[in-house]
């Protein structure tokens, strides 16, 4: 890989992290998700960066796939659409536990009212 190429995919790779730390730091990305995007990420642009690294996963990968060079650019997208959809999953955890917690405090209140009109004589 060029060195244009090494600098583009470092630059993805820091933009991810940068994306992801902040979606943590909103509670908009659990923090299990997080670690394993930043794990991947770390461990990818390691690889790049260090020249023995990125010349055995070429070779690696041109022994599977024809074009090796031109399979960053959809790797680099399918990892951005996964941190997305789990940032909405996320999000929609969230909602729902916010929700479960609310339904759960207004029948707490629910609960004495109920159970004082049980216990008045008739």
């Amino acid at each position: 890989m060029t060195g244009a190429g090494v600098l583009v995919g470092a630059a993805i790779g820091i933009v991810l992290l940068l994306w992801v730390a902040n979606l943590i730091r909103h509670d908009r990305l659990y923090i299990g998700y997080g670690v394993i995007f930043v794990v991947g990420t770390l461990a990818a642009t390691i690889v790049l960066i260090v020249p023995p690294l990125l010349a055995a996963v070429t070779r690696g990968s041109m022994a599977l796939l024809p074009v090796a060079s031109l399979s960053l650019v959809p790797l680099a997208l399918f990892t951005f659409l996964m941190v997305y959809v789990f940032a909405q999953i996320t999000i929609l955890a969230n909602r729902v536990t916010r929700l479960t917690q609310e339904l759960a405090i207004r029948n707490a209140r629910q609960e004495p009212e109920a159970g004082a009109r049980a216990a008045e004589p008739r």
